[in-house]
C-alpha cells in the first residue's frame, strides 16, 4: 500500500503533448490530500477497533470474574445453609436428650417419692399394729390386775 508521502513524491515525466505537469501535481497533490485522510481515518479505525477488542476481552473477562464470584457466592450460601441446618440439628438432638433427661430425673424423683411415701405407709402400718399390739397387751395386764383386785 502506498503511503501519502509516496503518492506526494511521484514525479511524472513530461513529454510534449501529452499530460501536463501542473494538472498532474494538481491531481497528485489531491490524490495525496485524499490518501491523508483515508490513511488517518484507516488509523484511527483500527485504533477505535483494537480499543473495542480490549474491551470486549475486559468485558469478558469481568463477565468470567462476575459468574466466578457469583458460583463462589453460591457455594459459601450453601455451605452456610448446610452448617446452620447441621447446628440445628445438632442443637434440637442436644435439647431433646437434656430434655429426655430432664423427664428422666423427674420420673425417678416421682418413682423416689412413691417408694418413700410406700414406706411410710408400711412403717405406719407397722406401727400402729405395734401400738395396738401394745395397748392389747396393757390392757390385758390391766384386766389382769382388776381380775387380781376383784379376788383379792
Amino acid at each position: 500500500m502506498l503511503t501519502p508521502l509516496e503518492v506526494h513524491s511521484k514525479q511524472f515525466k513530461a513529454r510534449f503533448g501529452r499530460y501536463s505537469a501542473a494538472e498532474v501535481d494538481e491531481f497528485l497533490d489531491q490524490v495525496g490530500q485524499s490518501y491523508d485522510q483515508l490513511w488517518r481515518e484507516n488509523a484511527e479505525l483500527r485504533e477505535r477497533l483494537r480499543q473495542l477488542m480490549e474491551k470486549e476481552q475486559s468485558g469478558t473477562d469481568l463477565g468470567e470474574t462476575l459468574k466466578q464470584t457469583l458460583l463462589l457466592a453460591q457455594k459459601a450460601a450453601e455451605e452456610a445453609r448446610r452448617n446452620a441446618e447441621e447446628k440445628a440439628r445438632l442443637i434440637l438432638e442436644s435439647a431433646e436428650q437434656q430434655a429426655a433427661e430432664i423427664v428422666q430425673r423427674a420420673h425417678d424423683k416421682v418413682r423416689a417419692q412413691e417408694q418413700r411415701l410406700e414406706d411410710l405407709l408400711a412403717h405406719q402400718t407397722a406401727l400402729r399394729a405395734r401400738m395396738k399390739a401394745m395397748l392389747e397387751a396393757y390392757m390385758d395386764i390391766i384386766e389382769q390386775d382388776a381380775d387380781e383386785e376383784r379376788r383379792a
